[in-house]
């Protein structure tokens, strides 16, 4: 195939886009394997190692734009920031994530290694480091990585060597394709078949008898959800919903009730408690909280029958949504946006479960569970997952079925259900296998009634998390140094 450098470009730039019909809502997982030999064959065959990283970026600002174009709604439509600043401050971010593809180009190129092994095994084992970085740097933005897409066919690696895992299992057959075709299709044919025999593993065991859940949708508008003139009208939607729920769980959105816990109504926390009490039920609540000397605030989760026992405290906060990085720079930004939770504190890494509705509950808040690494440290000690989400910011794009997804590989990796409770969708209940069991609409005001299953046992995954995967990449990095050295020594002896 023999392009000039902008036919190169626009290329590499289309096949980083077409890649966001590999994820949900689209899931059409085998168009990330063709992304990705797109990016592969740009360094491949680029003229030079400046050529190879520019191929690397325009793929990379392709697929982080079509990715993640949803950052947009949030600055304009939700936060009120000028449309030139809100569209310039999208791209300016899928700009800089788009720098991790492009680096790993230019180091693919850069970096000695025998011709052979170049491209079939350093430079997927670079792209897959580099993401792995992308997930923790900066606080991290493990979103739309490239291991999530493949949760219909590689499903059972995930208990092993997590999402990051399975991403670089696939790159590397892609790679073996790209060396010789046989061999890749081998490969891959090799790893859909070790995955689906992984896949028959329990490792996890049900402890009692099935729970019943209810997760409540409340479908509030983002563009009301803080405002006070709406404060009561919020108040009773849910509390509409609490009266008709069922099950033995009863679990609200991430700061369901629009106030800090300390500000809500005693009346309403009365009625609400009654209503908990007559269903024998236990209620995980979204909301704000205050620190006992008011000077910290946390966005948390709560045991309405007692909030100040084991609350949930988000420790993973978003940049610019819940705190300021380096507010001397950015902080000036906020005069033209609206964040009614700014200036929070982060709660503990390691935090105790809710005991109630017969097990063990690890909560968390938003997009934490696209933390792998983290989800697990708190699903050890648990036997359940649940997962508070609003959503709402972003209404109008993929963004709450990509998010859906991740929480998909989230209760694969650990072994457990995960129940998702989301403002405006996506509401659901995922098994230990990672299936979606059931869900609700999006952008419908309802309740989510089912069964979910307390499970205990430790998969590899929960004791290792990433760091097996990273030992196996930085042998891989040594191992083709080694070699190499290896090789020039027998074909120059001294």
């Amino acid at each position: 195939m023999n392009l000039n450098r902008p036919q190169q470009l626009i290329l590499q730039a289309s096949a980083g886009a077409l890649s966001v019909l590999a994820f949900a809502p689209a899931s059409q997982f085998w168009l990330m394997p063709i992304c990705l030999w797109v990016w592969l064959w740009g360094v491949q065959q680029a003229s030079s190692r400046r050529w190879a990283a520019l191929n690397g970026l325009a793929w990379g600002i392709g697929y982080f734009c079509a990715n993640v174009s949803w950052v947009y709604i949030s600055l304009h439509t939700h936060g009120g920031m000028p449309i030139w600043m809100a569209a310039a401050s999208t791209f300016a971010f899928a700009l800089f994530l788009a720098c991790f593809p492009m680096l790993a180009a230019l180091l693919s190129r850069q970096l000695p290694c025998h011709s052979n092994l170049r491209y079939s095994i350093l430079a997927p084992t670079l792209f897959v480091v580099l993401e792995w970085v992308r997930g923790w740097i900066f606080t991290g933005f493990p979103w739309v990585s490239i291991g999530g897409s493949q949760l219909e066919t590689l499903s059972g690696l995930y208990p092993i060597i997590g999402s990051y895992g399975a991403g670089y299992a696939m790159f590397l057959a892609i790679g073996a394709f790209s060396y010789q075709r046989r061999l890749g299709l081998g490969l891959a044919f090799a790893l859909i078949s070790s995955s689906a025999l992984l896949n028959q593993i329990n490792w996890t065991t049900p402890q009692g008898a099935p729970t019943t859940v209810s997760l409540l949708q409340g479908n509030i508008a983002q563009s009301i959800k803080w405002n006070e003139a709406t404060y009561i009208e919020s108040l009773s939607s849910y509390m509409t919903l609490a009266q008709q729920a069922r099950g033995q769980l009863i679990v609200f959105p991430e700061t369901a009730i629009p106030s800090f816990l300390d500000a809500i109504p005693d009346w309403y926390l009365a009625d609400l408690r009654q209503v908990m009490q007559d269903k024998a039920a236990n209620v995980i609540l979204g909301v704000a909280t205050s620190s006992a000397d008011g000077r910290q605030h946390f966005n948390a989760a709560v045991d309405l029958a007692n909030p100040s026992r084991t609350p949930y405290a988000k420790q993973h906060l978003v940049p610019f949504g819940e705190y300021i990085p380096l507010p001397q720079v950015f902080g000036p930004i906020y005069e033209f946006l609206n964040m009614p939770l700014i200036g929070l504190a982060r709660g503990a890494a390691v935090q105790a479960p809710f005991n109630m509705a017969g097990g063990k509950i690890a909560a968390n808040i938003c997009y934490e569970d696209a933390f792998g690494n983290e989800i697990r440290q708190n699903a050890v000690n648990a036997t359940l997952l649940v997962n508070l989400t609003n959503m709402a910011w972003f209404d109008g794009s993929w963004a709450a079925e990509q998010h859906a997804e991740m929480a998909r590989a989230r209760a694969l990796e650990n072994g457990r259900y995960l129940i998702r409770a989301t403002n405006t969708g996506k509401t659901a209940i995922i098994n230990h296998k990672g299936q979606l069991i059931a869900a609700l609409p999006p952008q419908q005001r309802g309740v989510l009634e089912g069964q979910i299953t307390h499970r205990t046992g430790i998969t590899p995954y929960q004791i290792w998390g990433d760091l097996l995967i990273v030992v196996i990449w930085f042998s891989v990095l040594l191992g083709l140094f080694v070699f190499r050295r290896r090789l020039q020594s027998l074909q120059n002896p001294k």
